[in-house]
């Protein structure tokens, strides 16, 4: 048994999953391997390339910014402005190709980097980007909302999750000093994350599988914990599953969070959601 995927236009690479449409975690035809959720880090054949083996950084820098700015494509000069906004003339230009030059000497795979009509793009059947399995795993489980009457999706939608917050190690080059060029894609990536929490949570609460529905939404709070939605959903599942001192738990903690690092209360929603957990306290 399973979800018909029939019109859901869902790539033959993606068969290579686990499961139905789900795309691999694994790269065997990818000798390059690229995390940038969390931290950096590359590896060639599995070998980890770190930077102290190179004397320069920008070439790591620009594939950082490569891939920030999507990794296909990507004008030059849109590169040089993010890398070298202050450089004159053809001074960019010049650092560019330099620079360009030292990274395909780094990772020394023909075809890695490839540049046509002044724009680069990292050859995505050499190289396997986590930012890029994530993306395409969220919109995975945007198909899946579709379906979600089907019997197997809440079971698909939990196992997306799981590769989700397995892909989801921190924010986009949180490690990395913050550069401007970085925080579009580090945004898109933590709503589209919160975005499906909510979602698939809120299915799990619609088939009354209040554990799946706390659990998902417990691990969102640790990944944002400012997200007062996460909270509201939580209080509701706790009460809903009769436990009552665990949702007040729950308000308490998002008022402290929300005070410590705003200096504000939690919204009318939330706080009349407490008033219903107090009256609910004091029924029973």
């Amino acid at each position: 048994m399973g979800i018909n995927f029939q019109g859901l236009n869902i790539h033959p690479l993606d068969q290579l999953g686990s499961w139905t449409g789900l795309p691999s975690e694994h790269s065997d035809g990818q000798p390059i391997r690229i995390h940038t959720l969390g931290r950096f880090s590359v590896q060639s054949d599995r070998h980890p390339i770190t930077r102290s083996q190179s004397r320069h950084q920008r070439p790591f820098e620009l594939l950082q910014a490569l891939i920030a700015l999507g990794g296909r494509e990507v004008h030059e000069e849109i590169l040089c402005q993010a890398l070298w906004p202050d450089a004159e003339g053809d001074n960019d230009r010049n650092a560019f190709d330099v620079t360009l030059h030292r990274l395909r000497r780094i990772f020394d795979v023909e075809n890695l980097f490839i540049i046509h009509n002044r724009r680069l793009t990292l050859n995505s059947s050499l190289a396997w980007v986590d930012v890029w399995e994530f993306e395409q795993i969220v919109n995975h489980c945007e198909r899946l909302l579709i379906h979600a009457k089907e019997p197997a999706a809440l079971k698909q939608l939990e196992m997306c999750g799981e590769r989700l917050l397995n892909l989801y190690q921190g924010s986009f080059l949180e490690r990395e000093p913050t550069r401007a060029w970085a925080l579009t894609l580090r945004e898109r990536l933590r709503s589209k994350l919160l975005r499906h929490m909510l979602d698939s949570g809120q299915l799990f609460e619609t088939a009354k599988e209040w554990d799946g529905a706390i659990r998902l939404y417990r691990k969102g709070l640790e990944i944002e914990p400012l997200a007062e939605a996460l909270y509201q959903r939580l209080m509701i599942c706790f009460r809903e599953s009769g436990q009552i001192a665990q949702a007040l738990a729950t308000f308490h903690q998002c008022k402290k969070v929300l005070h410590e690092y705003f200096q504000v209360a939690p919204s009318r929603k939330t706080l009349d959601l407490s008033q219903s957990l107090i009256q609910s306290a004091h029924r029973h």
